[in-house]
């Protein structure tokens, strides 16, 4: 979802179901009957239950997002399984206490329940396993609050999204509106106007003439698709239609449809300048919330056989993922000189000059830097700690909103609530991943291949926020005694350290490192005795396999 600096996200499929155990049986008989005590077995046959595997877990969270949904009607993002399952937990009805009831015991079953899947690698599970619980605790929290349960913006954030937004001095902006003041063009009259009045005016005079919105936006998505291609492994029967809308509370939305394809809604109810049109192009559609969307459906759901890709929670740690994602691709898609040599482009398409194309970008540039001032704002209105009045002006001083902006902007906090951390913070969260696993030069095929590891394998916002040590502290694993490699989150947090391949035979001295060229044996291992690496220019480890 982009909301006016908004946007949206993703969808369903199930597999069979065995229930084993009954969890709140009595009240919800078919879609909540997954907990399970272990084997016995030294008890009779008659007697023995059996662990629920994963993939049952995951196919009873996924009816429990759709329940929640029928409470909710924001809450299911997106879905493309059969739609009998759909209409069989819409029968059973199950209020919000009852989802509550049966989520509790399935969060505690998941990481003891087996993943039969011999093909799937153990760190990937481990994976699989961290994002489930994220998103069921998540789910439990979203019950709770329509139940009544009330939370401050920040615990909202932290059990719905699974982080917590810095919080930010309005002091932090004035250096920032000083040096958009400094950019905009003198105007006759500016000394009656005040400065969210003459960006306002400033930034208009390059919206896009709606009789050539469509034209401009599909030469945008069109762009942003070849250079997503041109870098990451899209499935190539992907698709999308695009269409505009008005009366909505956000700027742009992606209903993704499954089958890899996908529903763009772009509203025109404000006018949408050029830079808008790349950001939307870029964040709805390629690399941002379409692809994310194929690339799960695709590589978890067909792929792996995973049925909890197949449902999308809006209120869940997955959209900070999603969003975060999308905002920070559209740097990654359009970098430094390649945006404003595209934005002259989309200036000629659009009958501007496109000699006014570099100064707009700079006070764009800037704008964009004062976006944590919404997040500020959403936590004062939230906490009751500012009146929708005083959230405007705050809005207009302090992000140049235009009072029909920030009124829109105060309807999609009213609607989405601490959703709005999932963007700029969201990007934050993201850029330090994938810099801090790749490099920071913007558009460089090592941003690409962490980002499209990012978006195709299950990852949860707290993930993104262990930074890692970088390179200047790996010299210490050399002096570190032997590390155990089946302890995946140590293993995860030493190769982001960028090791040598030394420095990686000294922590882990039963495994074998085989080097890029390195002639071997094809036959299968399961005890992680021996490391395929990736490794960059300076022949360090950004990443690996084993075998």
């Amino acid at each position: 979802m982009t909301f006016l600096q908004t946007t949206r996200p993703r969808r369903f499929r199930e597999l069979s179901r065995t229930v084993v155990a009954v969890v709140v049986g009595a009240l919800l008989p078919l879609a909540f009957a997954a907990h399970a005590a272990p084997v016995d077995s030294a008890a009779p046959p008659s007697q023995r239950t059996v662990n629920p595997t994963l993939n049952q877990l995951a196919e009873q969270y996924v009816r429990l997002v759709l329940a929640l949904g029928a409470h909710d009607p924001d809450y299911v993002d997106a879905y493309y399984g059969p739609a009998a399952i759909r209409d069989e937990v819409k029968r059973q009805a199950a209020t919000p206490a009852q989802i509550e009831a049966a989520a509790t015991p399935l969060l505690a079953e998941v990481d003891r329940a087996p993943s039969p899947q011999f093909q799937t690698r153990p760190e990937l599970v481990d994976l699989r396993r961290a994002y489930l619980k994220k998103q069921l605790g998540a789910l439990i929290a979203r019950a709770q609050m329509l139940q009544g349960k009330t939370f401050s913006f920040d615990e909202e954030a932290r059990l719905l999204y699974d982080t917590e937004a810095p919080h930010y001095d309005e002091s932090r902006f004035a250096p920032i509106l000083a040096r958009i003041e400094a950019l905009l063009p003198k105007q006759k009259g500016d000394q009656a106007r005040s400065l969210s009045e003459r960006y306002n005016r400033y930034v208009e005079r390059f919206a896009v003439p709606k009789a050539k919105l469509e034209k401009v936006m599909n030469l945008a998505i069109e762009e942003a698709r070849v250079r997503a291609y041109n870098h990451m492994p899209v499935p190539i029967s992907e698709n999308f239609r695009l269409s505009f809308v008005t009366g909505k509370p956000w700027s742009a939305y992606n209903w993704y449809q499954g089958k890899l394809q996908s529903r763009i809604e772009v509203n025109t109810d404000l006018p949408i300048p050029v830079a808008r049109v790349i950001e939307l192009a870029s964040h709805e559609g390629y690399p941002g919330h379409h692809v994310y969307n194929t690339l799960l459906e695709n590589g978890l759901v067909l792929g792996q056989n995973w049925p909890e890709y197949t449902v999308y929670p809006l209120f869940s740690p997955q959209s900070l993922i999603a969003e975060g994602t999308a905002d920070f691709g559209v740097g990654l898609a359009f970098p430094g000189a390649d945006k404003l040599a595209f934005t002259k482009e989309l200036f000629r398409a659009a009958g501007l000059n496109p000699k006014d194309a570099d100064r707009y970008l700079k006070v764009v540039a800037a704008a964009r830097e004062l976006v944590p001032a919404g997040i500020e704002a959403a936590r004062r209105y939230l906490d009751g700690k500012a009146t929708v009045d005083e959230t405007k002006a705050w809005l207009q001083k302090n992000l140049l909103y235009s009072p029909e902006r920030a009124t829109q902007r105060i309807a999609f906090i009213d609607k989405y609530r601490a959703y709005i951390i999932n963007y700029t913070w969201g990007e934050e969260l993201v850029r330090g991943y994938v810099e801090g696993n790749g490099n920071k030069t913007a558009g460089s095929p090592e941003q690409w291949q962490q980002f499209f590891k990012l978006i195709s394998l299950p990852r949860t916002p707290s993930m993104l926020s262990e930074r890692p040590t970088l390179v200047a502290d790996a010299g210490a694993a050399l002096k570190a005694a032997p590390a155990d490699v089946n302890d995946l989150a140590d293993f995860d947090r030493f190769i982001a350290t960028q090791p040598t391949i030394e420095q990686f035979a000294a922590r882990y001295p039963k495994v074998f490192v085989v080097r890029p060229g390195t002639i071997t044996t094809r036959e299968f291992r399961a005890d992680r005795s021996r490391f395929f690496p990736e490794l960059n220019a300076e022949g360090r480890i950004t990443g690996g396999s084993f075998n």
